[in-house]
């Protein structure tokens, strides 16, 4: 098999491991519940959170304490662009293609629409790439949901994932709308 073929078989599996960690939920993991902007979603317990925010989005990155994975999960809410989050998956697909091509050396596998657990629609693409400055590759899996009229990006990044996708299924189980 050439790498590439290997990549969308890892990747095809990623994210079948990763639908099934949203059912499953990563039970195993301690959740924390936490609340970026209006929307409301459990982390596993123990993880760090970094804000970062401009005008129109709220970001949040989360690192466990001892992180030699070398993991994170970003969780992104933007209202930049209500008419795309208006508009579904089929429109939204494109702009995630396009955005992994912008990380160095990056494969991905085919973009796949999901549905989480609460019920919100968007799509899906897992990734393996190399940062800049780096020798060794990361995987990447990045969730875009529309939630009314608002985008919400969800990255799992890790040099060294776990097998399941655990700390994703925990962030997707009960991703939703909330008020503040």
């Amino acid at each position: 098999m050439t790498r590439m073929t290997n990549l969308l078989l890892v990747g095809t599996l990623g994210a079948l491991a990763g639908i099934s960690a949203c059912t499953s939920g990563g039970d195993a993991l301690a959740r924390t519940h936490v609340q970026l902007a209006s929307i409301g979603f459990d982390v596993p317990a123990g993880w760090q959170r970094t804000d970062l925010s401009r005008r129109g989005v709220a970001t949040a990155v989360w690192q466990p304490d001892d992180n030699d994975r070398k993991e994170s999960i970003t969780v992104i809410r933007t209202q930049l662009s209500p008419a795309v989050a208006k508009a579904g998956a089929a429109t939204i697909e494109p702009y995630l293609a396009a955005a992994q091509r912008s990380l160095p050396q990056a494969r991905s596998s085919k973009i796949k629409r999901i549905t989480t657990a609460k019920g919100l629609e968007g799509a899906r693409v897992d990734l393996e790439f190399i940062p800049t400055g780096q020798s060794e590759a990361y995987r990447r899996v990045h969730i875009v949901l529309v939630d009314g009229s608002s985008l919400v990006h969800v990255l799992y990044t890790a040099k060294h994932p776990d097998r399941d996708f655990g700390a994703l299924g925990v962030v997707l189980d009960n991703l939703q709308h909330e008020e503040a």
